[in-house]
């Protein structure tokens, strides 16, 4: 007989013993729009680890002020569920990652991106696609797993930044 698909369920999350394992794991819980899985990349306060930070685009920092000036884990997990609940489960999602460069020191790895975030939804009056540059600051934690623990976004292109979609979808 033909072996079983695999199910929903084994939601291809690796441990995040590697800088690189982190960003794999948020590309595919993107694509799965598995929120737990989403958030498990980010630094939680809770586990000992620095809190996680995010400064959103100035652009969208204006637009949406009061959503996006002290973001925490909590605000950047309820954007995912948000984002979620407005869209099928059959819509497309995805994040395309471009390298621009990396640092790499004794604590902590800043990997900078070109990002084209696509997350189909059924917001009529809002765009579906977000691209332009981001810094991610990762760091492990005490059990050595890393973590994604500062993000920094920047409006790069004609689009809306992904911190767009942060403060629209928070609200």
């Amino acid at each position: 007989r033909d072996p079983e698909e695999p199910s929903q369920s084994s939601l291809n999350f690796k441990p995040p013993t590697e800088p690189s394992v982190v960003i794999a794991n948020l590309q595919s819980a993107i694509e799965q729009k598995n929120a737990a899985n989403y958030i498990s990349c980010f630094a939680d306060p809770v586990k000992g680890n620095a809190p996680f930070i995010f400064t959103p685009s100035p652009e969208a920092a204006g637009l949406y002020t009061g959503a996006l000036e002290s973001w925490t884990l909590g605000d950047e997990q309820a954007y995912f569920e948000n984002l979620i609940a407005r869209s099928s489960a059959q819509a497309y999602s995805s994040l395309t990652l471009t390298a621009t460069g990396s640092t790499v020191s004794a604590d902590s790895v800043v990997y900078g991106y070109d990002y084209t975030f696509v997350f189909e939804h059924g917001d009529a009056g809002f765009p579906r696609i977000a691209r332009g540059t981001l810094q991610f600051t990762l760091r492990a934690s005490q059990s050595n797993f890393w973590m994604i623990q500062r993000w920094v976004d920047f409006k790069t292109t004609n689009d809306i930044s992904w911190s767009h979609f942060k403060g629209r979808v928070s609200d």
